[in-house]
């Protein structure tokens, strides 16, 4: 008897994680204390499955026909919230399935479960000063593909994100490397970062880093007419913000050509102020907001407009691709939709991916549903507008 209990007790534990997991999949809108179970959902919504089929096994154990009424009571509850929560459990598969029809991608259950973290550090032996502003010294790590190669190789300037104040260019290794794979080479880059503010500064650094790429294209048997620019979050601004600003935003050094031929950007901030309004957590981003431009909208309108790439939409702004989880709680959502409407009134290509139960960083998931999604969709973006060869 004392067993059958003891199995009930983990049923019933499990039947409280399944019934918090079933209000996360079925809310429309998720409060800031239940963002770490957004991200697992997000991330490894997969496993809410067999993790609800357990709990629904072991109330079945518990039930028994000979248990205690108390014991089979508590069993017939836990089992059915257990068996509720592995059918929610199947809404973030159905909707990345459903998504990846739409766009004509296929999903794998064997990548999804191999796993993989999409997080790193600099490599020093590949890194390099491009700029040194005011006594710092500001470095990128040049990873090129394998193998020679009889033509100039089309390069991408990689911003990562952090909230404008940390953060560093080993972000993303895997985003690295599938670039370097289809040959693509890859320019990661720092610049610099809050405190103090530095809404003036870091995206003069960005475009900075893209002239000098351009630059050294003979050195690293890169074309100069063929580089492109993207990043994630903050990366994800500033990478906008260096396809977008025109001449308000010079660069932070002695280049002349800033240009690039495309931009990706994930879950990025399109509008520093709506950003503000709007974030699912304010407590944070409203501190990285603060902290990256030295106050609120109401206090500094100008520098917020400055700041975001928004304001600078126009007619020849280069073809854009945004990827943004639709339950990002840092960054909302909302932002990449709307730039991507102003694109689209303005006439510039673009293409927005909605990744669905996606929270931020979503792809430092490397196996989950929304980075496999990315993965297809970046690809055909790059094949059709800006391809390797």
């Amino acid at each position: 008897m004392v067993l059958r209990w003891l199995v009930a007790a983990v049923a019933a534990v499990l039947a409280v994680l399944m019934m918090l997991f079933v209000y996360v999949i079925i809310a429309v809108h998720v409060p800031a204390p239940f963002v770490l179970l957004t991200h697992v959902v997000s991330d490894y919504g997969l496993y809410l499955i067999p993790l609800g089929l357990t709990g629904f096994v072991l109330s079945l154990i518990a039930f028994g026909r000979k248990g205690r009424v108390g014991v089979r009571r508590v069993a017939a509850v836990t089992g059915l919230v257990c068996l509720l929560g592995t059918v929610a459990g199947g809404f973030p598969l159905a909707a990345a399935w459903g998504t990846a029809v739409r766009h004509d991608a296929k999903l794998s259950f064997d990548d999804y479960l191999s796993g993989g973290t999409n997080t790193g550090a600099p490599v020093e032996a590949l890194s390099t000063v491009y700029n040194t502003v005011d006594g710092q010294d500001l470095k990128l790590d040049v990873k090129l593909p394998a193998g020679p190669s009889d033509r100039p190789r089309p390069a991408v300037v990689w911003v990562h994100g952090g909230g404008w104040r940390n953060g560093d260019r080993g972000e993303a290794p895997l985003w690295h490397k599938w670039l370097n794979d289809k040959g693509y080479a890859v320019f990661a880059i720092e610049y610099r970062m809050t405190p103090p503010a530095r809404w003036n500064q870091a995206p003069g650094d960005v475009k900075c880093a893209v002239g000098w790429v351009k630059q050294q294209a003979a050195k690293y048997g890169i074309d100069p007419e063929r580089v492109m620019i993207a990043g994630g979050s903050a990366g994800g601004n500033l990478a906008l913000m260096g396809a977008y600003a025109d001449d308000r935003v010079p660069p932070s050094c002695a280049v002349t050509d800033t240009s690039v031929k495309a931009v990706a950007a994930f879950y990025p901030v399109p509008d520093l102020a709506e950003a503000w309004r709007d974030t699912g957590l304010p407590g944070r981003m409203r501190s990285f907001l603060m902290d990256y431009t030295g106050g609120t909208p109401d206090e500094v309108p100008d520098r917020y407009k400055a700041a975001s790439p928004v304001t600078y939409v126009r007619p020849n702004v280069p073809p854009t691709l945004l990827m943004h989880g639709n339950r990002d709680h840092v960054a909302p959502y909302r932002g990449s939709a709307e730039l991507a409407e102003r694109l689209r009134r303005v006439g510039v290509e673009n293409q927005l991916l909605a990744v669905p139960y996606g929270e931020h960083i979503y792809d430092f998931t490397w196996a989950g549903w929304g980075t496999q999604l990315s993965r297809h969709v970046f690809g055909k973006f790059l094949a059709e507008h800006f391809p390797a060869s």
